[in-house]
């Protein structure tokens, strides 16, 4: 399947659709583990999205949309 559409876009659509789910929880969280290009492209993306100053943790960053955690982890292999 080609991968299209907008990063932000798509997290939006996920998060809206995770905050209308049937179910009642504490919290809702997506995991997502990346290559090491990818998490770097995505982190530096974000940062400037949001027009903000940030500092990566070497392996993991989050970023919330709504009431979703997005959670974005570099991959160890």
């Amino acid at each position: 399947m080609e991968k299209r559409g907008e990063i932000f876009n798509q997290l939006a659509i996920i998060a809206d659709l995770l905050e209308n789910i049937n179910l009642e929880s504490e919290s809702k969280s997506v995991v997502f583990i990346l290559s090491n290009d990818d998490f770097e492209k995505l982190f530096k993306k974000i940062i400037k999205k949001a027009k903000t100053q940030s500092d990566m943790n070497e392996t993991t960053f989050s970023l919330k949309i709504g009431d979703i955690d997005f959670i974005f982890n570099k991959s160890n292999v």
